[in-house]
């Protein structure tokens, strides 16, 4: 049977044209844009990196000596003699960085995006090597000129930067749950200025105030082991005051254990006195 155009509306006609119209200028107009995008010139580079503030491994002038490294001074020239694709994976290569991105505008300008790695504990194993852990448990180089200044750990920790790109270890995982959650609580973050494993595993902090120590032991039942310690600090340092205690223990659950500061004065006299003699 014959299609009979007929049957089809003025207004669907019409509506029909216009559409095929639209699609049609679309194409041409993204045909032409691709074309003079290939042939237009850069004029400038604009580099954006994130956190803006606070943390950071590289500088503006890093990613232009990268930039320079990889495809030359892009300034003046074609964007067609710029490979964005082996730029932007030349930048997502680095272990600094979490993710890039990188394109150039209709105005000329290269655009590159960079999304910093964020640091949350600074490690110096056993060997004196120091790298970082972000939250992921990726691992970044030390770099001397750029120091973050986040939680550092210390100790009998045997891992290297080179052993794997990711955790290799269970004590370093530790470290890592550890100062994560350290890292997420404003309180705690600004409490502790290192972390130590001692030759058993266990895991210590050293706090900012005070002269003892806290043994956390695993990083099990985080959230149940600081609660007990703010309890611990507001009701019985309180009235002790800091320096009462050498040691607090959480290490067990539900417990907390305090030992007591030896007074080296007194120690001394107990010494001096003879023993009767028989």
């Amino acid at each position: 049977m014959a299609f009979k155009f007929n049957h089809i509306s003025k207004s669907r006609v019409w509506m029909f044209s216009i559409l095929i119209g639209l699609l049609m200028t679309l194409i041409a107009v993204w045909g032409g844009l691709r074309y003079s995008g290939k042939n237009r010139n850069i004029d400038k580079i604009d580099i954006a990196i994130q956190p803006d503030s606070g943390v950071f491994f590289l500088s503006e002038q890093d990613v232009f000596n990268i930039v320079n490294r990889t495809c030359g001074n892009p300034k003046g020239k074609a964007a067609s003699e710029v490979s964005l694709t082996k730029l932007e994976t030349t930048l997502k290569s680095m272990p600094y960085i979490a993710s890039s991105q990188v394109y150039i505008s209709l105005d000329g300008i290269l655009k590159i995006q960079i999304v910093q790695r964020k640091p949350i504990v600074r490690i110096t194993n056993s060997t004196g090597e120091t790298y970082f852990l972000d939250s992921s448990g990726h691992k970044i180089p030390y770099r001397g000129t750029h120091a973050p200044d986040v939680l550092p750990a210390t100790g009998n920790i045997t891992e290297k930067l080179t052993d794997s790109g990711k955790l290799k270890t269970p004590v370093l995982r530790q470290v890592l749950k550890l100062a994560t959650f350290i890292d997420a609580n404003p309180l705690w973050n600004a409490q502790f200025e290192q972390c130590h494993v001692d030759n058993s595993g266990d895991l210590i902090l050293v706090p900012r105030v005070g002269k003892h120590s806290i043994v956390i032991g695993d990083a099990e039942n985080l959230p149940e082991k600081f609660s007990n310690l703010r309890q611990f600090y507001e009701k019985g340092l309180r009235n002790t005051g800091w320096s009462k205690y050498h040691t607090i223990s959480l290490k067990y659950k539900g417990q907390i254990v305090g030992v007591k500061s030896v007074n080296l004065t007194e120690q001394k006299k107990e010494n001096d006195v003879q023993k009767p003699k028989h």
